[in-house]
């Protein structure tokens, strides 16, 4: 019988990768949001339990849970049961999404795939049809991360490391939790998402933004860039927010000094730029 130790025991070495992989995770997320700042809209598709993570990722942006935030347009493209029937009966159960996304999606948009393994055919062509119209894609896999993560057309690849499916549907939540609150962390800076500032995941520019009365590195709903000047003890680092110095943690990013790192809540995020 297993013990509740092993259950947990189990989820630590997931859940450790996940904590290493946080400055992917930042970049695709600040890719995402300037999508959804350029006026595109997010669609979103797997099978099985991935069909069910399409759902509840798409109705977080639409009718999000904290009140105050922004709704975002996103669809599942894994609800309608008549058109997914239709399409596999008609093209092929590996076109269901492709053919959707051709249809419904457009270049400005975000195209977000699940699978738990990484090789699911039909999400691999739906993420393949996306890339071809110039959306932004965003895989979520399971495992090494199969064949779609390695995918020339897949630009964000966010991994669950686990080849046990409970812990990878685990991760999974967790993942494109982060991703909707870091969405509407990097959205609701001041200056707009283009390509000026510290570099982002699909090669733009985090967006240079001042610390003032109204905004702090503490205390914001905003993520801002500022410089490192000195790296302290128990990864932490002194910064310049340009209206005087914090310390803040640097615990999830590769950071030095002259390092420009991108900070919400007083944790660095990610690291958008080196001076040296």
């Amino acid at each position: 019988m297993t013990s509740a130790r092993a259950e947990f025991d189990r989820r630590v070495e997931p859940g450790r990768a996940l904590g290493a992989d946080a400055e992917e995770i930042a970049r695709a997320c600040h890719a995402v949001a300037a999508r959804f700042q350029a006026g595109g809209k997010l669609v979103v598709f797997g099978n099985g339990t991935g069909a069910t993570d399409a759902e509840h990722i798409a109705v977080e942006f639409v009718h999000p849970v904290i009140v105050g935030k922004r709704a975002l347009p996103a669809l599942s493209l894994a609800e309608d049961p008549a058109t997914l029937t239709g399409l596999a009966a008609r093209v092929g159960f590996d076109e269901i999404f492709a053919h959707q996304v051709r249809q419904l999606a457009a270049a400005d948009d975000i195209a977000l795939g699940v699978s738990s393994d990484g090789a699911c055919d039909s999400v691999a062509r739906g993420l393949e049809a996306a890339h071809d119209l110039g959306c932004l894609t965003v895989a979520l896999v399971g495992g090494d991360g199969g064949p779609i993560a390695k995918a020339p057309f897949v630009d964000h690849a966010l991994v669950a490391r686990s080849d046990d499916p409970c812990v990878v549907k685990e991760i999974h939540v967790t993942i494109y939790h982060v991703l909707w609150e870091l969405v509407h962390v990097f959205f609701e800076q001041k200056a707009p998402l283009s390509p000026a500032g510290g570099s982002g995941g699909d090669g733009s520019r985090v967006a240079e933004t001042e610390c003032d009365d109204e905004v702090c590195i503490t205390c914001s709903d905003q993520a801002l860039p500022v410089r490192v000047i000195e790296m302290r003890p128990g990864d932490l680092a002194l910064v310049d927010t340009g209206s005087g110095t914090e310390e803040v943690s640097v615990a999830l990013v590769d950071a030095r000094v002259g390092s420009t790192i991108l900070v919400h809540a007083k944790e660095a995020i990610a690291v958008v730029g080196d001076d040296q």
